[in-house]
């Protein structure tokens, strides 16, 4: 142990944890007026005097224009305007802090010089100085820093014993008051590393707040106008405080929501309480959820990480407690996660365990600046542990040495950390974790030969072909055709011939993207204050023209439509933080124009027009048709008013089959076409109201009404029929497939599942045939179904109906697993459902027309290298691998013969398909 590590701070958005250890006792929270959550806002008065905690907040209540809620949310900003005075962000900081210290001498731990203070891991030097600067004015003096999810997983490994294997991975999701963040932590040989970080700055638990207060206000203002009025707009000191009182009973009953069915809620102005129940908390708060679980889903496919490759999910922040968060993210992702009892404590609690188990933890400076560790051991604390480094710019985190003594994978369980005399070892708060549902994995087993080749990696371990590639790379779970896996069924690639026409380095250093339009590869990169985009001639050669769009978005995309090439920007820093959508031509590079395009998605590509559907549930839904070339709007339809969440949607175009003329319909990621087409209609499903509307795509007029009883998370519109599950009104608790003929709306057909059984897909998936995904355990399965009779026309078995996915192409259909949409472990099926190929140990990342690109890894020497081949999505033929890095590649894209592929090294490469064989 570190003995001189006695104080470790978790400085959140909203609230501070502290957790000290004091001689031969075991750590504990700090407590705070009665309670460990410190709050992190600070008040100033007129003096120019900081009032931090309870009484902070107190008085910020009466003059809100001198109370800063979120100091840690201004951290780049340098000095906050509060009242008159003008106070610098470390001063801020530093007064929470202080607050901590203070509270750690009168419990008898001197915090000076023996403090570990934690930050988020996408931190970058400068924040991270502010941060050093604050605690260094706190008078903590010189304190180590530490990543958040580092000392979250510490947390999880040695005080929750998750066992986590060499190269395991786990998933910290960090729910907290103001803000949300999600890491993926893998163990490695070395210690724990961050593979991806991700997040949401303007979602935590007081947006939660917020919405329901919104929705409690609504039934207000119906029965009492004027009290609302002064409750959402109040007017002096007095209504202030009824305002911050309504909002601590809002708060109040979600937190005790967690616990019970119903919690009242006093109004101040009213004599009889109203209640708020768990039913009204999820659906007024799970569009909020679906989008912290959506981003937690984009952070594990950034990681390269598929969630069932999770050893565990550890939730922390204080809006985590909310069931509907483990139940969403259980439901998604198939993982259950562990949930603390205390939430907020896991951080704080980890990063001192951490310290404690590291000798000489506390940094010391040097030229360069004070020092900090980045990650670090979580076993054994037995030998010369160094966790100091320093943190160059634009470094996440950087393994160092850890014990290689944890349970999981045929190892021996690591030793209780080194306590010393006297010393108990670290309890955590009460927990209780939720068991983890697990899914059968299929494994091929290694030959000898391959057990030679990674011994000196993987001492001691022999899991199998799928295990051992998780474990060199987290990042995927295929195993490269060069090993021979597989050849025999003629799932490695072939002999035809993938050439690489150049590796062109990216020119820019933010967000990226590429596209294919004829034959130049399209590439997008963002600077600063400029978007640039090139056209890369796919035989090679200079580009052929080159345009600086002025937007600076987070991040890019980019869809190549007919002639046009068009540019999306997320959370453009240019234009307010709005997304952004620009028109470019392909043949010159000529910005046509450039618009906002907030919330907004593409539904299908008529000629050069697009129909979208614009997604606003408080101001109302709309349908839109759009000239790209002009950016002018020819038509506009009002929907209705429906909350969407994760994975429903409203508007469905009419797909028609391959081969007949149409529009073209938007791929997944851009890369992972349907070769389906766009019939000149759509269908909206107010699913709230159970009603459907035929629309006109060339005029936006109504055509047909009628009663449509589906859910909006998964239907399709195919084949004369609009094909989903009935809701739970009409379904009576069982799930049940049906069809509703186009126009008319009338019932045509159902398909009713056994019980328990539940559709997690629907989709086409022949001329006459729409597919759905059935989750049922060991019985999961795709379902095909012929849309004129409703009769099951064939089934294919799969793992998880969850998982399982498909595209349709002109050679066949590719079904797998698809969690994220690219498909794993695919096989090629006819129309009649028989098996024409496998593509086992392969992730087929772009498909269009009847080809696909798969990705692979193979080993070269004790390295892993990423490939790309070419393959027929039937028959069997393929090219060769062409390597594209080390690390996975960020984007692949294919479009008749050419290939673009985006590496980690933020280089792109322009391949040419010149044979298949």
């Amino acid at each position: 142990m570190d003995g001189s590590v006695r104080l470790a701070v978790d400085l959140g958005t909203t609230h501070t944890v502290a957790v000290v250890r004091r001689g031969g006792q075991e750590p504990r929270a700090l407590l705070f007026d009665g309670t460990p959550l410190l709050s992190s806002g600070v008040f100033v008065d007129e003096s120019g005097g900081l009032h931090t905690g309870r009484d902070g907040a107190r008085l910020g209540g009466a003059s809100p224009e001198r109370f800063e809620p979120h100091p840690k949310r201004r951290v780049d900003e340098g000095t906050v305007l509060l009242g008159e005075h003008e106070v610098p962000v470390e001063q801020l900081l530093a007064a929470s802090l202080r607050r901590v210290a203070d509270e750690a001498r009168t419990a008898g731990v001197s915090p000076d010089g023996a403090t570990v203070l934690t930050c988020p891991a996408d931190w970058g030097q400068p924040r991270r100085n502010v941060l050093r600067a604050a605690a260094w004015r706190a008078g903590l003096g010189q304190v180590t820093l530490l990543d958040e999810p580092i000392a979250a997983a510490t947390y999880c490994v040695q005080v929750l014993g998750q066992q986590v294997p060499p190269g395991g991975c786990l998933g910290v999701f960090d729910f907290g008051g103001g803000t949300f963040d999600v890491a993926v932590v893998r163990r490695e040989p070395a210690g724990l590393r961050v593979l991806a970080t991700g997040g949401l700055d303007d979602l935590g638990g007081l947006d939660v707040d917020s919405a329901l207060v919104a929705h409690l206000g609504h039934l207000v203002a119906v029965r009492d106008p004027e009290l609302w009025r002064r409750l959402e707009q109040p007017a002096d000191a007095e209504q202030r405080r009824e305002r911050q009182a309504f909002w601590s009973e809002v708060r109040a009953a979600k937190e005790m929501l967690s616990r019970t069915s119903s919690a009242p809620v006093h109004v101040p102005g009213r004599a009889e309480p109203m209640h708020l129940t768990r039913e009204e908390l999820e659906r007024v708060g799970g569009p909020l959820v679906a989008r912290a679980v959506d981003e937690t889903r984009r952070v594990l496919q950034r990681a390269g990480v598929e969630p069932e490759r999770l050893a565990g999910l550890l939730l922390v922040g204080g809006a985590s407690r909310m069931p509907l968060v483990a139940s969403r993210l259980h439901g998604r992702l198939g993982v259950a996660p562990s949930v603390p009892e205390q939430p907020e404590l896991p951080v704080a609690y980890g990063a001192l365990v951490y310290a404690m188990a590291a000798p000489g933890a506390v940094a010391t400076g040097g030229v360069a600046g004070p020092a900090f560790p980045v990650s670090g051991p979580f076993g054994s604390p037995a030998g010369p542990y160094p966790v100091s480094s320093s943190f160059p710019a634009g470094v996440v985190s950087a393994p160092i040495p850890g014990s290689p003594g944890l349970p999981g994978a045929g190892l021996p369980p690591p030793p209780p950390p080194a306590v010393g005399p006297g010393v108990p070892p670290p309890r955590p708060p009460m927990v209780a974790p939720v068991p983890r549902k697990r899914r059968p994995v299929r494994r091929a087993l290694l030959t000898g030969t391959v057990f030679v080749l990674v011994g000196g990696l993987v001492a001691g371990v022999v899991q199998g072909g799928r295990w051992l590639s998780r474990t060199l790379d987290g990042a995927g779970k295929e195993l490269d055709s060069g090993l021979q896996f597989g050849q025999q069924d003629g799932n490695g690639a072939g002999k035809g011939e993938l050439a690489s026409a150049e590796a062109v380095p990216l020119s820019q250093p933010g967000a990226a993207a590429v596209a294919v339009s004829g034959q130049d590869v399209v590439v997008a990169a963002v600077g600063s204050g400029i978007t640039e985009v090139k056209a890369l001639p796919s035989g090679g050669g200079p580009a052929r023209w080159t345009t600086q769009v002025p937007i600076e978005p987070e991040g890019v995309k980019l869809t190549a439509v007919g002639d046009l090439v068009v540019l999306d920007g997320d959370n453009s820093v240019t234009d307010g933080g709005n997304d952004m959508r620009a028109v470019l031509s392909a043949g010159s590079g000529k910005l046509l124009w450039r618009n906002t395009w907030e919330r907004r998605t593409d539904v299908a590509f008529l000629g050069t027009d697009v129909l979208v559907d614009v997604d606003d549930s408080h101001d109302g839904h709309a349908v839109l048709r759009v000239d790209l070339r002009t950016g002018r709007q020819k038509w506009r339809l009002p929907g209705g008013e429906d909350t969407l969440t994760i994975d429903e949607h409203r508007i469905e175009p009419v797909r028609q089959w391959v081969g007949v003329k149409g529009g073209v319909l938007p791929a997944f990621d851009g890369v992972l076409h349907d070769a389906l087409t766009a019939g000149n209609a759509l269908v909206e499903l107010e699913a709230e109201e159970s009603r459907g509307r035929l629309v006109d795509a060339a005029t936006g007029k109504v055509t047909s009404t009628g009663t449509l009883p589906l859910e909006n998370e998964y239907w399709t519109v195919f084949g004369g029929v609009v094909v989903g599950v009935q809701n739970d009104e009409v379904g009576k608790g069982r799930e049940v497939l049906a069809a509703y003929k186009v126009p008319g709306f009338g019932r045509a057909w159902t398909l009713g599942l056994p019980a328990g059984q539940t559709v997690e897909r629907v989709k086409p998936c022949g001329e006459f045939l729409v597919c759905a995904a059935v989750e049922a355990d060991a019985q999961s399965r795709v379902v095909a179904v012929d849309v004129r009779s409703g009769k099951e026309a064939w089934s294919a078995p799969v793992e998880s109906g969850d998982d399982a996915g498909w595209y349709v192409t002109s050679a066949g259909l590719l079904v797998g697993e698809a969690t994220f949409g690219p498909i794993s472990d695919a096989r090629a099926l006819g129309p009649d459902g028989k098996e024409l190929g496998r593509f086992e140990d392969t992730s087929a990342q772009a498909v269009q027309g009847g080809r696909a690109v798969l990705r692979v890894t193979r080993l070269a020497g004790t390295e892993v290298m990423w490939q790309v081949f070419v393959a027929e999505v039937a028959g069997g033929k393929a090219t060769k691998g062409v390597d594209v890095g080390a690390d996975v590649p960020e984007q692949i894209v294919l479009a008749g013969d050419v290939v673009a592929v985006l590496t980690k090294d933020r280089e792109v490469m322009v391949l040419r398909v010149m044979s298949v064989a």
